[in-house]
């Protein structure tokens, strides 16, 4: 399945609140490996996703929880009396809009946009949980056996961009040496194709390692 055919995961929340919020943003272009910080200058900041696609990393360790493709929102969560201190890096050139959460409160209330704001926090939070929250205690091949699945669903070009280890490694901190061993085992087995280090293909990954 090609990208353009690969059904979108993202939020069905997201597009309606960027048709809001649009019209009052700063849009800008970015550069592959971007960080957006949600607080800069001591101001909270909203972005909006308009093209492209952008991880989500927790700070205090620097590990990837998420990835989302446009059309996202990110910074919202700060609206609440709730601070999260992560952080996006964008995967590819980016066109993104930057609006204060400040503006987006205003914007939210003038509208009376809550109903959809809640909406799409639960979405973002059902998310982030499915995607970090361990299911008992996973072992190392449980976890690359879940990335690999994870990954084989990004876009097509963020696959070709970034290799399965350093993504594994990323969202799971398990050592280099051990993601290449299983990534080399499943290889050689032939339940995985790989070029360069790069997932192209899963056949059917055993449940036990």
């Amino acid at each position: 399945m090609s990208s353009s055919e690969r059904p979108h995961k993202g939020s069905p929340y997201a597009q309606e609140l960027i048709t809001h919020l649009q019209p009052y943003c700063t849009p800008r272009k970015t550069e592959r490996g971007e960080q957006l910080d949600f607080k800069v200058n001591g101001q909270g900041v909203c972005y909006l996703i308009l093209e492209g696609t952008v991880a989500v990393y927790r700070r205090n360790d620097n590990m990837m929880l998420s990835t989302a493709r446009s059309p996202a929102v990110f910074g919202l969560a700060n609206l609440t009396d709730i601070y999260f201190d992560d952080y996006n890096k964008t995967i590819n050139p980016c066109l993104i809009g930057e609006i204060s959460t400040a503006r987006v409160n205003d914007i939210i209330k003038e509208k009376s946009l809550w109903g959809l704001l809640s909406k799409q926090l639960m979405f973002v939070y059902g998310r982030l949980y499915n995607n970090v929250m361990p299911q008992g205690a996973p072992t190392a091949y449980e976890m690359i056996r879940q990335q690999l699945l994870n990954l084989i669903e990004e876009d097509e070009s963020y696959r070709a961009a970034v290799t399965a280890e350093l993504y594994i490694r990323e969202k799971t901190h398990l050592s280099r040496s051990g993601v290449m061993r299983i990534l080399a085992d499943l290889k050689t087995g032939g339940f995985i194709e790989m070029e360069e280090g790069r997932l192209i293909k899963i056949h059917k990954l055993p449940a036990r390692y």
